[in-house]
């Protein structure tokens, strides 16, 4: 990694070993270096993020399609692929985005100078792909994608619960619903709700597949192969889910009858009595943790990606402890031991959720080595992006105005939504591409003196 970021240091040429203006290499220049950014590449940042806009309806759209009518058991299925094309094309997406903002980047310009070809979309999106996988499944993305799917689904056939109501109301009026049959009820938004044979199929199937394309990537590599192991790492997950929240419930129920439940339980009801104020700074810690991640850890994984496309990332935990002396009680410990007990202990590290973290703190160590304002400054810019968008957002709606018939709102909700969208995710984008661009700068210019002393 560190390699990657100081490529071309002392072997450039005059034009290129000019310092550039001061805001593309301060922290505290990062807005005026993103709005560049934004600037210089919205047209092809537009044209990426209105293709994936488009192709997105598409598939949602076909979703709600297929999700209907005989053998539901295996539409829905067919369904769930649907789904993970929809995933894999919000990756592609982002992936190009980010790629476009590359040729604007002085740390591109650096490697170039220095010898290096220019890198082509497939090859940064198949060294991406696998990782932006792990990422996107590791902190939990899947939900809002699921959610998006089933409301399009309950938009679409939401004529179903008109009719499942009103059927109830004349059951009720004819005063004998005891001989009435009751009415189907509506399956409109259950279109990811996959029948639990067909799930274990499906599940078996991907977990087979995944496993021969993971062996064949690890021996050749490719950006096909790459693909595979990551649509195979997606079925599997989703068509697990199915499995995984039928026992679920089950497991839920038979470990809140356990006696080590009701003893922890007691004990923490005990705790929260006699410390005084643990209660409330509980209540203060479940309230301030969700505005924690999303001010913290969600720009930094997004600048983890960011630094993914850019060629100057692994995804190896070692990566993170590399040079200290932790890294060498590692490689001794994996000296030391059977491949089957590193391979036990890396699949307790993944269910237990603690895979989501190397990356994360991999980019922080990035950034912070670039100093702590960077991070400070790129943390502070993304959140009042957010609450910017958030305002820009309402105030369209009050410029419309609430005395609109519910198919117009609809309609009026469509562009304001593109475009609040558009704004946020371009210009974050670039604030995450400038954010590394000016980390690679700053850790340049300190090996650069270092090399002179």
């Amino acid at each position: 990694m560190s390699d990657s970021l100081t490529l071309g240091a002392g072997s450039r040429p005059a034009a290129v070993q000019a310092s550039p203006r001061w805001w593309r290499r301060s922290p505290y220049g990062l807005p005026l270096y993103a709005g560049e950014l934004w600037l210089r590449r919205l047209v092809p940042l537009v044209l990426w993020f209105s293709a994936g806009e488009l192709g997105r309806f598409a598939l949602l759209t076909a979703g709600s399609e297929l999700s209907h009518g005989s053998l539901r058991e295996w539409r829905l299925a067919a369904v769930m692929v649907i789904f993970i094309v929809m995933v894999m094309l919000f990756m592609v997406v982002t992936v190009g985005m980010l790629h476009s903002l590359r040729g604007a980047l002085i740390e591109t310009r650096v490697r170039r100078a220095g010898g290096e070809d220019p890198e082509p979309l497939l090859t940064g999106l198949g060294r991406a792909i696998i990782v932006f996988v792990a990422i996107y499944l590791a902190w939990g993305w899947q939900t809002a994608d699921a959610r998006e799917f089933s409301d399009a689904d309950m938009e679409r056939y939401a004529v179903q619960y008109d009719v499942y109501e009103a059927k109830r109301i004349l059951n009720a009026l004819a005063g004998n619903g005891a001989q009435t049959p009751a009415p189907a009820l509506p399956d409109a938004g259950t279109n990811l709700v996959l029948d639990l044979k067909v799930a274990l199929v499906c599940t078996a199937v991907a977990l087979v597949a995944r496993y021969v394309l993971s062996a064949l990537h690890e021996r050749r590599g490719g950006r096909k192969l790459a693909f595979g192991v990551a649509f195979c790492e997606l079925a599997y997950t989703f068509y697990a889910a199915t499995l995984l929240v039928t026992f679920a419930g089950e497991r839920s129920a038979w470990v809140g009858r356990r006696a080590v439940t009701a003893w922890w339980n007691e004990r923490w009801a005990a705790l929260e009595e006699t410390v005084p104020g643990w209660q409330s700074a509980m209540e203060w810690l479940g309230g301030a943790r969700p505005h924690m991640v999303a001010a913290l850890l969600v720009p930094l994984t997004w600048l983890t990606l960011a630094i993914l496309v850019y060629g100057a990332y692994s995804e190896d935990a070692r990566a993170l402890i590399r040079g200290t002396a932790a890294d060498r009680a590692a490689g001794a410990l994996q000296d030391r031991t059977h491949r089957m007990t590193r391979r036990g202990a890396g699949m307790l590290v993944t269910r237990a959720g603690l895979d989501r973290w190397p990356p994360v703190l991999h980019a922080l160590r990035l950034t912070l080595r670039a100093g702590a304002p960077l991070f400070t400054v790129m943390c502070l810019c993304y959140v009042l992006l957010t609450v910017a968008a958030d305002y820009a957002e309402r105030g369209a709606y009050y410029l419309i105005g609430t005395a609109h018939r519910q198919l117009w709102w609809e309609a009026y909700q469509i562009p304001v939504h593109f475009a609040r969208d558009l704004l946020f995710t371009t210009f974050t984008l670039c604030l995450f591409a400038a954010t590394f661009d000016i980390a690679a700068t700053r850790q340049r210019a300190k090996r650069s003196v270092s090399a002179g002393e």
